[in-house]
């Protein structure tokens, strides 16, 4: 009968890894980047790569170190390890094969068998991975990496040492599937959440071309769904830039949540999903005019639409 052991259990995976207009050649490389950043940090930290069982999951990366590795070099070091990799990894890289990575610390037993390993930490570890909390913190960061610890990492080993930054973790309710608790996420690079605020109707449009810098006003607020909401999806649609997958993938890129964004190869539902993405989170809409009109020349008719509508000028 297979013997259980105790294990360190990271999980890692890349935000938004179906979206731009990628290559099968840009896949290759985001893939090989995560696997080189990943093993880099781990080493950088102390932990013996070679010694931890390893496995793929398309997007991501499944790591297990035996109980002979201590917990703190996963506590202390690797978070930061990982942004200095992934730092250096996107600054060599043109943006279709750049990356942010989610990242799950959590401990527990693990059974191996003759097609891998399996329990219910690794399940739990995955369902932290795909939480939505853990997703909208990378998305509203600007940084390159987000951590979340389990409720078991973080009050059996965070909490203890001040060298692990607890105080730079935030609990967060995690409810997936059958999961239903509470896990620790911490933004290592700097960048911080945005606190919650009431929604309002006016927005500023920032770096606006000249001429147009005036607030966007959404008369009336777009919901989802409503025929204001198609009204825009068209408006968005009829942009040239918004026309070409390679160019509407340009313009996902500079929004702070472009992980958060599904990706469709049918032109309407693609931005469709923009559109839907972009009313949950703050300043989102702006974000996306912003960003269309970087791909815009000045004086683009559609844009000025798009932007009449938005206002209430139309």
């Amino acid at each position: 009968m297979a013997e259980d052991e105790h294990t360190t259990i990271c999980a890692v995976d890349i935000a938004g890894f179906g979206g731009m207009s990628r290559t099968r050649v840009n896949y290759v490389a985001l893939r090989e980047g995560m696997y080189q950043a990943v093993e880099q940090a781990f080493l950088q930290s102390g932990i013996p790569w070679a010694d931890c069982y390893q496995e793929g999951a398309g997007d991501g990366i499944l790591a297990l170190a035996p109980a002979t590795v201590g917990k703190s070099a996963f506590a202390e070091k690797l978070p930061l390890a990982v942004v200095s990799a992934l730092q250096a990894h996107n600054a060599a890289h043109p943006p279709e094969e750049r990356m942010r990575l989610r990242l799950v610390l959590h401990a527990g037993e693990i059974t191996r068998d003759r097609r891998g390993v399996t329990g219910p930490a690794i399940i739990h570890a995955f369902r932290l991975l795909d939480s939505p909390p853990l997703k909208e913190a990378l998305a509203e960061s600007t940084g390159v990496l987000a951590v979340m610890v389990s409720a078991w990492f973080y009050d059996e080993v965070i909490r203890h040492r001040p060298q692990y930054a607890p105080d730079e973790y935030d609990q967060v309710t995690v409810d997936v599937k059958e999961t239903n608790g509470f896990g620790w996420i911490r933004l290592p690079d700097g960048a911080r959440r945005a606190p919650d605020r009431p929604r309002e109707v006016e927005r500023r449009w920032p770096n606006a071309p000249a001429g147009r810098g005036k607030p966007v006003v959404l008369t009336p607020p777009v919901l989802p769904a409503s025929p204001e909401f198609y009204q825009v999806v068209d408006a968005i649609e009829a942009v040239p830039c918004m026309q070409d997958e390679h160019r509407r993938g340009l313009v996902v890129e500079q929004l702070r949540f472009a992980g958060s964004v599904r990706y469709f190869a049918n032109r309407r539902a693609h931005v469709t999903s923009i559109l839907r993405t972009c009313l949950d989170f703050e300043d989102g809409v702006v974000e996306l005019v912003t960003a269309i009109s970087g791909q815009e020349p000045s004086g683009s008719a559609p844009l000025n639409r798009l932007v009449a509508l938005l206002t209430g000028a139309a």
